[in-house]
């Protein structure tokens, strides 16, 4: 029994130790990525946004950048990312969005993406999945956002550039949502307009507070307040899954060495977040900003 108890106590604080260093990637959006015989590199989580409060890099950030040999982010926007990812957000098989909806739906989707500076008979091509995520990000004024800021800063300094995923890994998350779950995901979509711009104000202000374990509770309240169990699916296939995938992908870049890193800020906390993941793969992990 006495050995038994103090096994008991052992696996406790196991699992103490090992809660108290996934909660110590709470905060931050810079990380140092450090293993013996490799250069430093770093990871920093960011935003899809134009603000220029995010924009506009801390100097600590921004130097460390400037130092780096070679800039890494979730995918590279080239001509031929752009040209697929437009095409898969297509209906292909003589359907149009209005064959698909309700017509209470539609009726809403067409006053929202009007709203958004498309056309009803632009609309009718794009898939449901397409309209939803187009209604969960605000409105673009100038289409430079964060990574894409990143990327041609890159550009300009000279620097190598690269991607971890293909835009095809991505979209393909949502485009292969079968139809009745993308409805279902768009019909969600539309029953939180009313409230998107005080979510985005909410999401910038915790970002800019380097809250990561704030961004989280953030995004489960999003899903609670909508179809959870769909919710809960996409979350693990655009989180979960894709945090495996990149941490596998970033490792031969933190080999080289000297990389600069740049993933949604959302990837990074908790227990299957990428930090947590590297710590386990033997890499030390610190926060820089």
């Amino acid at each position: 029994m006495r050995l038994v108890k103090q096994l008991g106590l052992g696996f406790m604080l196991l699992l103490f130790f090992a809660a108290a260093q996934a909660a110590s990637y709470n905060k931050g959006l810079l990380w140092k990525i450090e293993r013996d015989g490799q250069a430093p590199s770093y990871v920093f989580g960011t935003i899809h946004s134009e603000d220029t409060r995010v924009l506009n890099l801390p100097k600590s950030v921004q130097s460390v950048f400037d130092s780096s040999k070679i800039y890494v982010m979730e995918a590279l926007l080239d001509e031929g990312a752009l040209l697929t990812m437009s095409s898969s957000m297509l209906f292909n098989d003589g359907r149009t969005l209005k064959d698909v909806l309700s017509t209470l739906t539609y009726a809403k989707a067409v006053s929202a993406m009007n709203d958004y500076g498309l056309p009803e008979a632009g609309l009718q091509l794009l898939q449901p999945w397409a309209v939803a995520i187009t209604l969960s990000t605000p409105k673009p004024k100038t289409g430079i956002v964060l990574d894409l800021s990143l990327m041609q800063q890159a550009q300009a300094q000279g620097k190598q550039t690269a991607g971890l995923e293909t835009v095809e890994e991505q979209v393909g998350i949502f485009a292969k949502l079968p139809m009745k779950e993308q409805v279902l995901l768009l019909e969600d979509t539309l029953k939180q307009l009313s409230n998107i711009q005080q979510i985005f104000a909410t999401v910038h202000q915790t970002y800019l507070a380097r809250d990561l374990a704030g961004l989280e509770r953030l995004n489960a309240a999003q899903q609670a307040s909508g179809n959870a169990k769909l919710g809960q699916k996409i979350m693990v296939k655009l989180v979960d899954q894709r945090n495996q995938r990149m941490v596998v992908r970033m490792e031969p870049y933190f080999k080289t060495g000297q990389a600069f890193i740049a993933i949604g800020a959302l990837h990074l906390p908790g227990d299957a977040g990428v930090l947590n993941l590297l710590a386990k793969k033997g890499y030390r992990v610190s926060v820089v900003y």
